[in-house]
């Protein structure tokens, strides 16, 4: 699901792009997505919990966490051959 919505982000931008193609663009992008739903809910929950949070602590984390959790993705991808 991640992966067709990479293709359709980055059709926009390249034309004809399959993410086949390009592996380490589709890494860049998807962790990048993933950052932003990570920092999203970080701080969403931190407001809805009325505690004070740190911007910069949530985005740092959600950047490493997104560029991690993207990595991993296509070493299983590449792993398992998918």
């Amino acid at each position: 699901m991640l992966a067709i919505l990479v293709e359709i982000i980055m059709s926009v931008f390249i034309a004809n792009f399959k993410a086949s193609e390009h592996p380490i663009i589709n890494v860049v992008v998807r962790g990048g997505i993933i950052a932003i739903v990570m920092f999203s809910l970080m701080i969403f929950s931190d407001f809805s919990n009325n505690k004070e949070s740190s911007i910069g602590l949530a985005l740092s984390i959600s950047i490493v966490g997104g560029i991690v959790i993207s990595i991993l993705a296509l070493i299983i991808e590449i792993f398992f051959n998918y």
